[in-house]
C-alpha cells in the first residue's frame, strides 16, 4: 500500500477527534442530535483549521444510520461508504478549478435528484471565493431554496470575498487558529502512532513554525521523520533552517549595544551555515515582539506564549535593556524589510541595511529617539544610586589645601624640588614580544566573541609598565569613544580577554579601558608638568651650554 502522508492519516473522523473549536462541534454535534439541519453552512478560517474536515464529518454524521451523540457511528454501511470515498451522497467541489457559470449551472440541474443511501445529499464547495461573479448569481438562488434534501458546506479562507447575498443564507463558522499546546499534543500522538522519539522541544519548534495549522505542523513533522526516527530540537531546526534561541537572544544582545560589527559577523556567521535571511528575519521578529510582550506584560507571557517560567524570566530580563519605543521601532523595521525582501536583488544587503539601521537608532533627533536615550540615562542614574546606596560603590573626598597654610608651602616646595623623570616608554600593541601575543588574542577573539573582536578593533592596547603587566586600551577616536570604554570595561568582556591572554602567555594581566579625551588631556597635564618642573629650575631664560676641553 502507498505511504500516506501524516496529515491524511490523522484527519478525525468524528467530532471528538476535531483539535480545538469547541463552539462550532458543539453547535453542529447539537444539531445533529436535535435534527436542526440547516440547509447551507460557511466554514470559515485560515488553512489546516479543520474546516474541510469537519465538513465530511457533518456530511457522515448527518446520513449515519445510528450516530452516537452526534458523531457517526463508522459501522453502517453509509459510514463505511463515505469514509471509502464511494458514496454518490457526498459531492466535494473545488471551485479554485471549476469557478465558471457553466459548473454552476450543472450544479444546479443535479441538486434536484435525491440521494441514492442516506437522508441528505450533501455538497462540500471548497475555496468558494474562488467562484466567478456569474457563477455566484447561478448558485444564488439554489443556495437559498434548495430542495428539502440538499446540505450545503461552503469552505473559505476569504470570507470578505464573497457577496452579501451568498453569505446571509449560509449559517457561519469561523475556525480559529489552533493554539501551540493544542498543536503539540496531536503531534505527539502522531510521533507516538508512527513509532518515533521526539523531543518535547522538537515538538514545540514545529507547532510555532505551523503557525496556528494544523496540517502545516503535520507536514511538517512527516518531512522531519523523514530524517529519522530519533528528533530532537537542534534536528527539526536545522531542517527548517531556522535559528537557535540562543542565537537570537545573542543577536538582540547586540541590538540593545548598537554594536553593528558585532551583528554583521553573526549575519556573516549565518550565510556561512546556509540560513535564510528571509527566515531569519521572521525568526527575530518574532523574538522582538515576545520582548514586547515581556516588557508589557511580564506577568502573563507564559499564559500567552506557552513559555515555562524559566523561559519567561530570561525574556523579560533581555527585555529590560531595552525601552518600548525602541522595540516597536525595531520591530517596524523588522516588518518592512519583510516587504522589502521580497523585491531586493541581494537579501543579505536588505538584512545588514536594517540592522544598521536598529543600531544607528539612538543616534537620531527625533523625539522618539530623543525618549529612548533619556529612558536609558534614568536607568543608568536609578543603577548608580542602587549601588551607592548598598555600598558597592563609594564617592571618595580630598581635602584642598588653602593658601597661606602650611600645607600650601609645603605642596609648593615639592612642586618646585628637582624635576621628576619622564614616563618609561610604553609599549605598544606594534612592538616585540607583547604584539605577538594581542595577534594571537585578536585572531582568537575574531573566532570566540566577535562582539569583543569588533569592540577592540575600534582602538589601540598599550603596556606601559611591564612590572605590573597593566594593559591600557583606548579608542582610536573621540566619536563614540564613552561608549567603547563603558562596553570594555565590563566585567565579562574584559574577563573574556584576560583569560585567551593568559591562556597565550600563561602571565596574569589588568586590562583598563581609558576615555579618549581622558587620555588626551592626561598626557597634556604630564606634558606640561613636566615643563613646568624645568623652569623651575633653570628657568625661562635661554641657557648656553659651554663644553670645557
Amino acid at each position: 500500500m502507498p505511504y500516506r502522508a501524516l496529515y491524511r492519516q490523522w484527519r478525525p473522523k468524528d467530532f471528538s477527534h476535531v483539535v480545538g473549536q469547541h463552539a462550532v462541534i458543539d453547535t453542529l454535534r447539537n444539531q445533529v442530535v436535535n435534527d436542526r439541519i440547516a440547509h447551507a453552512y460557511l466554514f470559515c478560517g485560515s488553512r489546516g483549521t479543520g474546516k474541510t474536515s469537519t465538513a465530511k464529518i457533518l456530511a457522515r454524521a448527518i446520513n449515519c444510520e445510528h450516530p452516537k451523540n452526534g458523531d457517526p457511528c463508522g459501522e453502517c454501511p453509509n459510514c463505511i461508504r463515505m469514509e471509502n470515498d464511494e458514496s454518490l451522497d457526498v459531492i466535494e467541489i473545488d471551485a479554485a478549478s471549476n469557478n465558471g457559470v457553466d459548473e454552476m449551472r450543472d450544479l444546479r440541474d443535479t441538486v434536484k435528484y435525491p440521494p441514492q443511501f442516506g437522508r441528505y445529499k450533501v455538497y462540500i464547495i471548497d475555496e468558494v471565493h474562488m467562484l466567478s461573479t456569474s457563477a455566484f448569481n447561478a448558485l444564488l438562488k439554489t443556495l437559498e431554496e434548495p430542495p428539502a434534501h440538499i446540505v450545503f458546506i461552503l469552505a473559505t479562507t476569504e470570507p470578505q470575498k464573497l457577496p452579501e447575498t451568498i453569505l446571509s443564507r449560509c449559517q457561519r463558522f469561523d475556525f480559529g487558529r489552533l493554539s501551540v499546546s493544542e498543536i503539540q499534543s496531536r503531534l505527539h500522538e502522531a510521533a507516538e502512532g508512527c513509532g518515533a522519539n521526539v523531543s518535547n522541544g522538537a515538538l514545540m519548534v514545529i507547532a510555532r513554525a505551523a503557525e496556528g495549522g494544523m496540517r502545516d505542523a503535520l507536514s511538517l513533522l512527516d518531512m522531519c521523520l523523514g530524517y529519522g526516527n530519533d528528533i530532537n530540537e537542534q534536528m527539526v531546526r536545522q531542517i527548517l533552517g531556522t535559528c537557535d534561541r540562543s542565537f537570537l537572544f545573542s543577536f538582540a544582545e547586540r541590538m540593545a549595544e548598537a554594536d553593528s560589527g558585532a551583528l554583521f559577523m553573526m549575519i556573516d556567521q549565518l550565510m556561512r551555515d546556509g540560513k535564510d535571511p528571509a527566515v531569519f528575519l521572521k525568526d527575530i521578529s518574532f523574538h522582538i515582539r515576545t520582548l514586547i510582550l515581556a516588557k508589557c506584560c511580564p506577568e502573563e507571557i507564559s499564559a500567552i506564549l506557552d513559555l515555562t517560567e524559566e523561559d519567561a524570566g530570561e525574556f523579560r530580563r533581555q527585555a529590560d535593556t531595552f525601552t518600548v519605543t525602541r522595540l516597536m521601532k525595531i520591530l517596524d523595521l523588522f516588518m518592512n524589510a519583510e516587504n522589502e525582501m521580497r523585491y531586493s536583488s541581494s537579501a543579505r544587503l536588505c538584512l545588514e541595511n536594517v540592522c544598521l539601521k536598529c543600531c544607528i537608532r539612538t543616534q537620531e533627533a527625533d523625539p522618539q529617539a530623543l525618549n529612548d536615550r533619556i529612558e536609558t540615562l534614568e536607568k543608568k542614574i536609578e543603577e548608580l544610586t542602587r549601588r551607592l546606596e548598598n555600598g558597592e560603590i563609594k564617592i571618595t573626598s580630598f581635602a584642598v589645601p588653602r593658601e597661606g597654610t602650611k600645607e600650601t608651602a609645603a605642596a609648593e616646595r615639592k612642586k618646585t624640588s628637582a624635576p621628576s623623570k619622564p614616563a618609561a616608554p610604553e609599549k605598544t600593541a606594534g612592538s616585540g614580544e607583547f604584539a605577538k601575543a594581542w595577534t594571537e588574542v585578536m585572531n582568537r577573539l575574531a573566532s570566540e566573541a566577535p562582539a569583543i573582536w569588533s569592540l577592540l578593533t575600534q582602538g589601540t592596547a598599550t603596556m606601559a609598565d611591564a612590572g605590573t603587566n597593566t594593559i591600557r586600551w583606548m579608542p582610536g577616536k573621540a566619536d563614540g569613544s564613552a561608549f567603547f570604554t563603558s562596553t570594555l570595561n565590563k566585567e565579562e568582556k574584559k574577563g573574556k580577554v584576560l583569560q585567551i591572554l593568559k591562556e597565550i602567555t600563561g602571565n596574569d594581566y589588568n586590562l583598563t579601558a581609558v576615555d579618549f579625551a581622558e587620555n588626551t588631556a592626561s598626557a597634556k597635564n604630564s606634558e606640561e608638568e613636566y615643563i613646568n618642573s624645568l623652569y623651575s629650575t633653570f628657568g625661562k631664560e635661554p641657557v648656553d651650554i659651554v663644553e670645557q676641553l
